[in-house]
C-alpha cells in the first residue's frame, strides 16, 4: 500500500493537471452532472468551481448542498483503463462571495 504523503502528491498532481470535472447535483432524487472548470485549494481540503445563479446546477445546490465531484485523468484511449487515475470528492456546496482569499489559486 502507498504512504499517505505518496497518495497526497498524486492528488495534488491530478488535480493541478486537470482544468475540469464532473459536478454531480440532483433535484427531486433526479441526478444531474455538469462538466465544470475547477481549482482545489493548497491544503486539498476545498474544491471550488464558478457558475452563473440562474443555471440548473445553481438551482439544485440551492434546493440540495450534497455534491459530487469526480476528476480524473483520462485520454479516452484504451490504455486508460490501465493508466488513467481517477477521484470522487463528496460533501456540501456553499456559495463563496469573497473570493480574495482564493485569489492565488487561479495562476
Amino acid at each position: 500500500m502507498k504512504k499517505p504523503s505518496h497518495l497526497k502528491r498524486l492528488l495534488k498532481d491530478l488535480l493541478s493537471s486537470q482544468p475540469l470535472a464532473v459536478l454531480a447535483t440532483q433535484s427531486n432524487g433526479q441526478p444531474y452532472g455538469n462538466l465544470v472548470a475547477f481549482a482545489a485549494t493548497e491544503d486539498l481540503k476545498s474544491l471550488l468551481f464558478a457558475t452563473v445563479r440562474n443555471t440548473r446546477k445553481f438551482s439544485n445546490i440551492t434546493t440540495d448542498p450534497r455534491v459530487a465531484m469526480v476528476m480524473d485523468s483520462r485520454t479516452n484511449q484504451r490504455i486508460d483503463f490501465r493508466r488513467a487515475v481517477a477521484v470522487t470528492a463528496t460533501g456540501i456546496a456553499e456559495e463563496v462571495l469573497d473570493l480574495l482569499p482564493f485569489s492565488l489559486i487561479w495562476k
